[in-house]
């Protein structure tokens, strides 16, 4: 039994006017009778003469079925305007494809394998604001309570990869990874200077809650939980690589990247800013500098290494457990370099609750001292070790000797003090040429006088002289009266 379903023109509801609406009607209503009749007695619709049939059969019920010409073309698709939906796109022989007739591209790909490709060509100009909705393949936006309060857990993209069986490849390595994404900037088209690049981008904004008993309980940008469940994996050796939370690295491209970005083979990379950045301020809206008066700290610690908390997988006040709170190697210069605080900052550098090691190898050439302690900045700035807190400190500094002159890098402008609470008021100072007691400034020590040689005779008036000369050095030096 044959079936032919007639799709009026434009020409021929125009013509149809003098009947009104009532002959597309009838019409339209005799195709669904049809239908309804042939669905109720399970007859099969068949039309092999045409690429388009519809069926009918009890397993897939009332279908449409869009068959290549033999001999033709293999494509067999429905258009919607520019847009067309079907089976092969030109880059495989079944695959089904979304294509956009405006743009020439395939939005959306799907193989016989069940590989999904969304993609997007984008070569227009674009003039609003970078933060406005760009351009993207895929945007995910996730209502949450738009309607009334909802609970639960609110996830925008999760991906799970579950991992059965592995086959050992002839070279190279498995790998494994949920998320990969890579940018690159290919060198055969045209960069302007002003370009910023992101692997991937996080940003959270919190509820607005100044009552701190209504903040959210717990604020992570980006979280990740590792369950290393293989001995060994730790330890650096020829048949492990290592395991880490977060690894960052920075390479060289190699030849085939290059080639592929249309760089030069020769050409080199160059060092980064930091391959760790921690930075921010809060304050208000106007607060652009971490300098200015309503600037606050962007948190409580730049990096905290354990002390609980962190994630919702351990309690806040679990305790954490390392062999090494931070390992430092591979440096060229500085291994841990602490520079200047901000003005009116009263915070210490470098604090230590439990004992200190101090030691290692120097450079060749330099004097065998395990601690160099010295300031780098210009003037008469004060350098040195305080030996308990401020109330009953004891303080070992070098500074400038003020009494010698304007004269630099010289000898005689190093003092040492000893002073207790204050480096102001010292006990004892010490220069290269002269000594000091109870405040006093530095002078030079007194010479035992040959008076008081006694393997001699002794002439009573010399020694009187002697005696004299003693005292006044020691009333100069602060330590008689």
């Amino acid at each position: 039994m044959k079936i032919y379903i007639k799709f009026l023109s434009s020409e021929r509801i125009n013509n149809s006017r003098q009947f009104g609406m009532v002959f597309l009607f009838t019409e339209i209503v005799s195709i669904f009778i049809v239908l309804g009749t042939l669905a109720a007695n399970a007859q099969p619709i068949v039309n092999d003469n045409h690429p388009s049939i519809i069926r009918y059969d009890a397993t897939k019920g009332t279908h449409i079925d869009l068959l290549p010409i033999v001999g033709q073309s293999p494509r067999s698709v429905v258009d919607f305007g520019n847009w067309a939906l079907g089976q092969y796109s030109g880059i495989g022989g079944k695959d089904f494809f979304l294509y956009d007739g405006i743009s020439h591209s395939h939005p959306l790909i799907v193989s016989p394998n069940d590989e999904v490709i969304v993609g997007h060509e984008y070569d227009n100009v674009r003039l609003p604001d970078a933060y406005d909705k760009l351009p993207s393949p895929l945007n995910v936006r996730i209502g949450y309570g738009r309607i009334k309060p909802a609970g639960g857990t609110a996830i925008g993209v999760q991906s799970n990869l579950d991992i059965f069986n592995e086959a050992i490849p002839k070279h190279g390595h498995n790998e494994f990874s949920s998320y990969y994404g890579y940018v690159r900037a290919n060198n055969h088209g045209i960069h302007p200077p002003s370009q910023h690049y992101w692997v991937s981008d996080f940003q959270l904004t919190t509820p607005f809650a100044p009552d701190p008993t209504k903040s959210p309980e717990l604020e992570i940008v980006y979280s990740g939980r590792m369950m290393n469940m293989s001995a060994g994996t730790d330890v650096l050796s020829s048949g492990h690589m290592g395991a880490y939370g977060e690894a960052l690295v920075a390479t060289p491209m190699l030849k085939n990247e290059l080639a592929d970005a249309g760089i030069p083979l020769d050409a080199r990379s160059y060092p980064v800013t930091a391959l760790l950045a921690l930075s921010g301020f809060s304050g208000d809206a106007n607060t652009y500098n971490g300098t200015l008066p309503s600037a606050g700290p962007a948190a409580s610690y730049a990096l905290r290494i354990g002390g609980g908390g962190g994630s919702p997988y351990i309690p806040y006040n679990a305790r954490s457990n390392f062999e090494n709170g931070i390992g430092v190697y591979d440096w060229s210069k500085t291994g841990i370099d602490i520079d200047r605080p901000l003005e009116g900052g009263t915070g210490l550098g470098l604090r230590n609750r439990t004992r200190t090691e101090l030691g290692g190898d120097l450079p060749p050439g330099s004097l065998p001292y395990s601690l160099l302690l010295h300031d780098e900045h210009l003037g008469p700035v004060t350098a040195g070790i305080q030996i308990g807190d401020a109330f009953h400190a004891w303080i070992l500094a070098t500074s400038p000797d003020s009494s010698v002159g304007p004269k630099a890098n010289d000898d005689a402008h190093s003092q040492f003090t000893i002073a207790f609470k204050s480096a102001k008021n010292p006990i004892l100072t010490l220069t290269p040429n002269g000594i000091g007691f109870g405040g006093h400034a530095p002078v030079s020590p007194p010479k035992l006088h040959p008076a008081f040689d006694l393997s001699r005779k002794v002439d009573p008036q010399e020694l009187a002289r002697a005696y004299n000369t003693l005292r006044e050095a020691l009333i100069s030096m602060g330590l008689a009266q």
